[in-house]
């Protein structure tokens, strides 16, 4: 999918990065050098908390800046609450208006706590990036027997119809309950698909729950029961992280 965009990945580190007359050039530990206009470099997000003369409040933050709260976003002042992205969770804006609504609950003394289970994210990429629950590496930790399948772009009716069969999704359940754990997508409309995989994974809904729910014709949705279908069938398990 890259190749047909002209995107080349190479998974090495950088250790050297100079200037040349049409840009820059980056070497990596392996002496592969990868050139270009212009070097993006994404190194995380930190909190520009300094000003706000937290320390004289009680208020304690992490390295970063983030300010330090429990799960009823309380800081380490009983009086004060703090959420959205300063306070260090997931940034994305729906998660930072459900914490506030935690906050604002806390503060008038009805503490409650964010349901973090099949939080959707996306990346509006071409082609779009989506997750929503746990991947496999992740549900193997907690201590889930996993299986996996890997539905290709290919097999989506919408993506044939948009002409852009390009892609994966992926659909992680427990090999014991058959809940479903994580759905992950690469592909055209791979956002379309969490709203569906979010309620699954909330609502502890198994692949035969999605297999056997109506799903409108040529919508991406629709890819969630195909792929739940494959549950069904002889093909092998999917292994990868």
């Amino acid at each position: 999918m890259f190749n047909d965009e002209g995107i080349t990945v190479v998974e090495e580190r950088a250790v050297t990065v100079a200037r040349t007359e049409n840009g820059v050039v980056v070497t990596t530990t392996a002496g592969t050098r990868a050139q270009g206009q212009r070097l993006l470099v994404a190194t995380g997000r930190f909190a520009d908390t300094r000003d706000l003369g937290l320390d004289a409040a009680g208020v304690q933050t992490d390295e970063r800046g983030f300010i330090v709260v429990d799960q009823n976003q309380r800081t380490t002042n009983p009086r004060v609450f703090a959420a959205g992205d300063v306070a260090g969770g997931p940034q994305y804006v729906y998660v930072a208006a459900q914490t506030g609504h935690v906050a604002a609950a806390g503060a008038l003394g009805e503490p409650s706590t964010v349901d973090y289970r099949g939080l959707p994210g996306v990346t509006f990429t071409t082609p779009q990036i989506a997750s929503a629950g746990l991947t496999e590496h992740r549900a193997t930790e907690l201590g889930h027997s996993c299986e996996c399948r890997v539905l290709s772009a290919q097999d989506i009716p919408r993506a044939l119809i948009n002409q852009d069969p390009r892609g994966t999704l992926k659909l992680v359940i427990d090999a014991k309950t058959r809940e479903v754990l994580g759905v992950h997508a690469a592909l055209d409309g791979a956002g379309d698909v969490m709203l569906a995989a979010t309620y699954a994974i909330k609502f502890g809904l198994t692949v035969d729950d999605l297999a056997d729910t109506w799903a409108p014709y040529l919508t991406m949705s629709e890819a969630l029961r195909i792929a739940a279908g494959l549950f069904r069938s002889n093909l092998p398990t999917s292994c990868c992280a």
